[in-house]
């Protein structure tokens, strides 16, 4: 899967930087269906920016597990030293061992918005005149 959007990810280390960042290492896996083994895909150090990604990421243990949620990749070249960096982003993240709380889906929105259009005539004191 990688580094994206919507990766579940282990979590190594925390190492909180300022209150608008907080590194940690993660790995993110997959299962080979063959052997049955694990294969790493992505293993490194992360940026969790901004308030609250940063908060909610220095609270994160050894081992926890994590769902990435916006996340960046940029490089930056040093011509002097002839070096590229690439940085790894985290904006938000889910913790990947909770119950997910889905939104009501639109056809259960949509089905009683009906019913209410649907049950008779306007009454008259809804009317604009």
């Amino acid at each position: 899967m990688g580094f994206r959007k919507g990766s579940y990810a282990r979590v190594w280390e925390v190492q909180p930087v300022s209150d608008t960042n907080t590194k940690i290492r993660i790995t993110i896996s997959r299962k080979d269906k063959l052997t049955g083994e694990y294969i790493d895909e992505f293993s490194g150090f992360v940026a969790c920016i901004g308030t609250a990604a940063a908060k909610r990421a220095a609270n994160l243990q050894k081992g926890d597990r994590v769902k990435l949620g916006d996340v960046d990749v940029t490089t930056r070249y040093v011509k002097e030293t002839k070096t590229l960096y690439t940085n790894f982003k985290c904006f938000n993240f889910e913790d990947a061992d909770a119950p997910s709380q889905t939104p009501p889906s639109m056809d259960n929105l949509v089905e009683g918005a009906q019913a209410n259009v649907d049950n008779g005539e306007p009454s008259d004191n809804r009317l604009p005149f």
